[in-house]
């Protein structure tokens, strides 16, 4: 699996006529490698060779039980003598005459400088929109991952609805659905609990301010399995809700199952975002939507399709992304409600997520 990933690349980037290419550690690394491997300060990176095909693992020592439990090539060096020597062999013995390298944008400038000390001056070529094409569709083992990041995520949301009570701060929230996301056998990533005020700021942290009755409490959650992705956001209510929360909740919750509705193979997330939109404006709430209707999840909680206004693109098979509408009334309170969807290889769509609680808490 993960040679054949590379081989794709090595096919692409040869008809990009790039002579070699580095992938950092990073989603792209992760995705060609299988694993994860920080190297921070020191240099790291899957270097690859299209003359003929060759590619290693360029390592520190220190990290070499890492490389060998990849089964990729690799060649580890130490601190005292630096990566020069290790870069220099491989590049020598397997790349020929580099003229054009191909660079992630986060790529450190200290990647670009590593590399021309080695090679000398050559030019470089963005990879990432080309790996990118390759990660948007994902194959049912990822795909299978996503769930079960969905899965504990549902899990993660349950405890805290049926925990929450006046007083609890929204960090004690936030803690109780990360534990019962571990439990589950995942790993809790962002947990965001935004309580009464801090509901209208879509990416607030959780505080310690206290919860109180009446709040509105939006709990949008991301956590991971085998390092892929699931994002779901719940809006809830403890004891009488505010005036016009009704009215906006059905609002969302409408643009929410309407943007799903229109899903389908090959129609572009500008149009699904378009769906969303017009269920909230039409509602008289237009300029309280303040952010794209979702965005693809994957190795990155961030990453394409996005499903915004300006993303042409159509959707893919195997993709997978949220749909999360939210209204915010500045001073008062906001609503966010967000699911997961995958196109299945098969051109199904698919909701991920099915964990609906009833909204309102009982003070």
């Amino acid at each position: 699996m993960l040679s054949s990933r590379i081989n794709k690349l090595i096919n692409e980037l040869g008809r990009l006529s790039v002579d070699l290419a580095v992938i950092v550690p990073g989603p792209n690394f992760r995705y060609l490698v299988g694993s994860y491997i920080e190297t921070f300060e020191r240099f790291g990176a899957l270097i690859i060779c299209m003359n003929n095909g060759a590619y290693a693992l360029i390592l520190p020592r220190l990290d070499e039980g890492k490389a060998r439990a990849t089964g990729l090539p690799y060649i580890v060096y130490g601190d005292e003598e630096g990566p020069l020597g290790a870069i220099r062999a491989f590049v020598t013995n397997n790349c020929g005459v580099v003229r054009r390298v191909g660079l992630e944008g986060r790529a450190t400038l200290n990647y670009l400088w590593t590399m021309r000390k080695v090679i000398g001056e050559f030019n470089d070529y963005p990879v990432d929109d080309l790996l990118m094409s390759m990660r948007i569709s994902k194959d049912d083992d990822e795909l299978r991952s996503i769930e079960r990041a969905v899965r504990a995520i549902e899990n993660g949301i349950r405890a805290a609805r049926e925990s929450i009570k006046p007083g609890m701060t929204e960090t004690e929230i936030a803690k109780l659905v990360s534990s019962a996301i571990s439990d589950a056998g995942a790993e809790p990533k962002d947990v965001l609990v935004q309580s009464g005020p801090n509901s209208v700021i879509p990416h607030w942290m959780p505080s310690r301010r206290r919860i109180e009755v009446g709040d509105v409490i939006v709990i949008d959650v991301t956590a991971t399995y085998n390092d892929y992705y699931g994002d779901l956001t719940r809006t809830l209510v403890i004891g009488d809700p505010p005036s016009e929360f009704w009215r906006v909740y059905d609002l969302v919750r409408r643009a929410h199952d309407e943007a799903i509705a229109s899903i389908r193979e090959g129609v572009t997330g500008s149009y699904v975002d378009s769906i969303a939109r017009r269920v909230i404006t039409e509602g008289g709430y237009g300029q309280y939507f303040i952010h794209r209707t979702g965005h693809g999840i994957g190795l990155e909680v961030h990453e394409e399709p996005f499903i915004s206004q300006s993303y042409g693109k159509p959707l893919p098979r195997g993709s997978a992304f949220t749909i999360e509408p939210g209204i915010y009334l500045p001073g008062r309170f906001g609503v966010r409600l967000e699911s997961n969807v995958v196109i299945r290889l098969d051109g199904r769509v698919e909701v991920l997520d099915n964990y609906w609680p009833d909204v309102i808490i009982k003070a």
